[in-house]
């Protein structure tokens, strides 16, 4: 039987509980949508309990907390299910949940079971699920107190205790708890392996594991030393402001001492300022030389010579400088980079990807294994994520842009259906989000990118959603080209003249705001997210870069999301695909030939080499290729290159156009 990600067991087997254990989960794998935790004290907080051995708590969302006794306890039971209640008091007052669900002898009678079972017993764990189900506000209570007992903490003062009834209010207030998948890499002791690897679509609450992972460890060893890096300098410049805020919430005690316990950086660094970038640090710690970008100089350049180095001090000298690593964003990285930061650390490196966004390197290289695949996606709406794919693949259209076997698919969160000759289905396993209710379409493709048709959108989203805020929509223009930025100039005096709503500009703030409109190129959005989005482009183009860059964008949205196009190219086709999903809620595509399998792992592999490089640095390497050194010839023929349609990092493209034009500087 396949095993259910939702379930999660964090008892310690014995005589009494090991039955127990195996009913509720052989239950878990016939029973997909069945969200179960089986845990004796509250997670992630030091109680434990006399009478542990012999009592099981067993979480279910909508259901009351089940105490079972496996041993007729009598009193000794009661006093073990009045401490936990006890210390949930004190876990709510310290979270202020207090304040919205009330002391416990309001909410015992409705949400608490008591069951007592001997080690032999059969449960019906269908029929205790029924017995225990609850609706409205008591359902929402049971929610968060699960929230509390399983360290997936949600800002109450936010969210509330009340049941929303609006779409989108459940969106805004929605309680979130991590599955069995995100519990066990928080919880879970990796007592052999080095390097703990987690692989998750876009939405999947990664870096937030990442900021859970960081607080333990952090919290329970006052000497470890720990590194938290990524490459996208960002990224790591919004997640170094967001962990003060993380701890604050999460009422960690212990100040965070910078540069001293604690380093947030990216990957690279300056070599003046060894505490701007992991490899600067590592270079300055061992006394190793230190490689500025340049043609040539890569990543998996500098790493494989700090490796080398390091490998070079005698065993007796050599000394880690970290305790933990811990890596977001790790599809942007070579193979190296892990092995170096397993070599540098002492205990554990923990590394975090987008399984999506990693297609490219796992044909170049080899495939390097993960513990734990996220792949329930519950940010994005299941019909929104499978066009997005299909479209980020060309799963539509004859010539496919990628394609797996049945692993992958399946490592992708699919179920594959070959049942039809030549044609594969794909379907998504059913996700509980916003109270099982959804918007009638969660993608809509539009043939008009004019202003007028972006404001009849947000006038239409604004009368069937009144609590709406300007800060629930994001508006990107795919095409990052001089003449959207014309366009966004427009869209702003419109949507300000109509609305009044305020705007802000992604590619000059790199934030977002409650009381603005979020406009911007692709290059501002990522670990970003909106009730609705609307992507607008000229047209939908046949590169890698391009369709995962549209893949990202439209998954940035937690209900709708707007596909608007000028040109009609290609429309027909993708509106088909999308209606075969809306209607079947799966995709259906044809399955490539050996010959187009052939073709598809060469392009990738083209692809592949100018992956970490900027548009800047990626000219500079085409003009030294086709020996063009003159400044102003460079300057022109980038300027020339600003105002062509194809993708600007289209290699073959890009030299074939200085070629023709470099005559006429």
């Amino acid at each position: 039987m396949v095993k259910n990600d939702l379930f999660y067991n964090h008892l310690k087997e014995n005589p009494h509980n090991k039955t127990i254990i195996a009913q509720f989960e052989n239950y878990s794998k016939t029973h997909f949508d069945a969200q179960l935790f089986l845990i004796s004290a509250p997670l992630g907080e030091r109680y434990s309990y006399a009478y542990e051995p012999y009592g099981v708590i067993v979480l279910s969302p909508g259901h009351k907390l089940i105490f079972l006794d496996l041993n007729d306890g009598g009193v000794n039971f009661d006093n073990y299910v009045e401490d936990v209640i006890s210390d949930i008091n004190s876990i709510s007052d310290k979270y202020k949940y207090m304040d919205y669900i009330g002391r416990s002898r309001e909410w015992r009678e409705h949400l608490i079971y008591l069951k007592r079972v001997t080690p032999n017993d059969s449960i019906d764990v269908k029929e205790l699920l029924k017995e225990t189900s609850l609706q409205g506000t008591l359902k929402r209570k049971s929610d968060l107190l699960i929230s509390l007992l399983t360290g997936s903490i949600n800002d109450i003062e936010k969210i509330g205790a009340e049941q929303p009834e609006e779409l989108l209010d459940k969106v805004k207030k929605k309680i979130v708890l991590f599955d069995g998948e995100q519990t066990r890499f928080i919880y879970r002791n990796y007592a052999v392996k080095k390097m703990i690897s987690v692989q998750g679509l876009s939405g999947t609450g990664k870096t937030e594991l990442l900021l859970h992972k960081l607080k333990e460890l952090y919290i329970n060893d006052d000497t470890s030393r720990i590194y938290f890096t990524c490459h996208n300098i960002a990224l790591a410049d919004k997640l170094k402001q967001r962990i003060p805020r993380f701890f604050d919430f999460m009422k960690v005690d212990k100040q965070i001492k910078w540069n001293e316990r604690l380093w947030m950086n990216r990957a690279w660094g300056s070599q003046k300022a060894p505490d701007t970038g992991l490899y600067s640090y590592i270079c300055d710690f061992y006394g190793i030389p230190f490689y500025k970008y340049s043609t040539g100089i890569d990543y998996n350049f500098i790493f494989s010579k700090a490796l080398f180095e390091i490998k070079r001090i005698p065993p007796k000298q050599f000394k880690t400088c970290f305790d933990y690593v811990l890596i977001d964003e790790s599809q942007d990285f070579p193979e190296v980079f892990f092995e170096l930061c397993k070599k540098v650390t002492k205990y554990k490196v923990y590394v975090a990807g987008d399984v999506f966004q990693d297609i490219f390197d796992s044909i170049k290289k080899s495939r390097r294994g993960f513990d734990i695949v996220l792949n329930r996606c519950y940010r994005t709406d299941p019909r929104t994520l499978m066009f997005a794919h299909a479209v980020g693949l060309g799963l539509f259209e004859p010539q496919k842009l990628n394609w797996f076997e049945k692993d992958g698919w399946e490592n992708l969160g699919y179920k594959t259906d070959y049942s039809e000759k030549g044609y594969l289905k794909l379907t998504r396993l059913p996700i509980k989000r916003f109270e099982e209710i959804e918007a009638e379409q969660s993608v809509q493709i539009i043939n008009d990118t004019r202003i007028g048709k972006v404001v009849e959108i947000i006038r239409m989203l604004k009368e069937q959603n009144p609590t709406m805020m300007p800060g629930d929509l994001a508006i990107i223009l795919l095409d990052d080209n001089k003449d959207i930025y014309n366009y966004i100039d427009q869209l702003c005096i419109k949507i300000n003249n109509v609305f009044g709503y305020k705007i802000s500009r992604g590619y000059e703030s790199k934030s977002a705001k409650e009381d603005a409109v979020y406009i911007t190129n692709p290059n501002n959005v990522k670990g970003l997210e909106f009730p609705f989005v609307i992507c607008i482009t000229q047209r939908i183009q046949n590169t890698y870069r391009y369709r995962n860059s549209l893949y990202t964008m439209l998954t940035r949205s937690f209900l709708q999301s707007y596909l608007l196009v000028t040109s009609k190219e290609g429309l027909d086709i993708q509106n088909q695909g999308l209606a075969y999903i809306n209607k079947y809620r799966s995709v259906r595509t044809t399955i490539p030939n050996e010959e187009q399998r052939k073709n598809i792992q060469q392009t990738v592999l083209e692809l592949q080499t100018e992956q970490n490089e900027s548009y800047q640095d990626f000219l500079e390497a085409v003009f030294e290729e086709v020996g063009v050194t003159s400044k102003e010839i460079k300057e022109s023929l980038t300027k020339a290159l600003s105002n062509t349609k194809f993708d600007k990092f289209d290699k073959e493209l890009v030299v074939k156009f200085i070629q023709a034009n470099i005559l006429f500087y």
